[in-house]
């Protein structure tokens, strides 16, 4: 999908109580689609949402990290340790891990990025 079409779909369907008669429409699983499919679209839909909440994206290898890591963090912005839907944790010393959901706070430290393969910071 053009990123400019896009763009437009974004601002009629992101973040609102949706009817199921748009929600069932070409137009509306087009969006989705690229969300899904279209790096670019994705990358501008990810970027947008973490920009809104005062996330830096921009010191991140991909933008599926920063969404991941992003995803981690509470309200507050510590680690939530005990999320099941956490993936990824990055620390304060540039560490990165994925966390053992076993009820404590271990981690499988990763030296590369899961999703872009970029070598992390360590």
């Amino acid at each position: 999908m053009e990123l400019e079409k896009f763009k437009g779909l974004h601002v009629r369907f992101f973040g609102k109580e949706l009817p199921e008669e748009v929600t069932a429409s070409e137009e509306y699983e087009a969006y989705v689609d690229a969300i899904h499919e279209d790096e670019a679209c994705y990358n501008w839909a990810t970027a947008e949402k973490l920009k809104s909440k005062g996330f830096d994206y921009e010191s991140f290898c991909c933008m599926m990290m920063a969404d991941k890591v992003y995803g981690s963090l509470d309200e507050d912005g510590e680690i939530k340790y005990d999320e099941p839907e956490v993936i990824i944790n990055k620390w304060d010393e540039d560490l990165y891990g994925i966390p053992v959901h076993n009820g404590s706070a271990t981690m499988v430290v990763i030296n590369y990025c899961p999703w872009c393969g970029t070598k992390l910071s360590a």
